[in-house]
């Protein structure tokens, strides 16, 4: 008879994205992972598979949860909706939790070594220039980006200062530093 788990799938999955993210691939042992998600070896491989398993996964439980996606949902306005996550994003790259951005520490760590990694990663940032770019375009329907924008362009300048204020504060966790970066992306994805 199969045991029943005794665990929840999803939450050692958040866990283990907290594990990855904070240690990165390479550097996070499976004795880590096992002390962070609180689920014996057997049980983590047997659920998750290997520890590549588990990443990829862990990728993926990560972009489920992405505040960029969540934002071409909302009906706010693009400016507050912008400014929002923008806002955000700077509160969590400089409260001391994490470094970065689980998506960007891949790419550092990786660059194009691994293709189903790199398939991952490029898939999930094409879903986040999705939806910058479905909230550019509401924003066009709206009145307040321009109608002759090149809303894809914008969309892919957003996610490169996402991106980079993920990366740059990594090395200069100063707010007002990156709030500016975010204010500069902002008005250019609007005017």
């Amino acid at each position: 008879m199969a045991r029943t788990k005794s665990f929840d799938p999803d939450t050692v999955l958040d866990k283990a994205v907290e594990v990855f993210w904070s240690r990165g691939f390479e550097a996070a042992s499976v004795e880590d992972l096992v002390a962070g998600t609180g689920v014996n070896r057997a049980s983590l491989y047997g659920t998750f598979g290997d520890k590549k398993d588990l990443f990829l996964k862990a990728i993926d439980r990560y972009n489920d949860h992405s505040s960029i996606k969540a934002t071409a949902e909302t009906t706010a306005p693009v400016r507050a909706v912008l400014e929002n996550l923008f806002g955000g994003l700077i509160e969590r790259s400089t409260d001391g939790r994490y470094a970065g951005c689980l998506i960007t520490n891949t790419v550092a760590e990786f660059g194009s070594s691994d293709p189903e990694i790199l398939a991952r990663v490029r898939s999930s940032l094409a879903e986040r220039e999705n939806a910058l770019d479905r909230l550019l375009r509401r924003g066009q329907e709206e009145g307040d980006v321009p109608v002759n924008a090149d809303i894809r362009a914008r969309a892919r300048h957003l996610l490169a200062a996402i991106q980079g204020i993920q990366v740059i504060s990594k090395i200069n966790p100063d707010p007002r530093a990156l709030q500016k970066i975010a204010d500069e992306a902002v008005e250019s994805a609007l005017r």
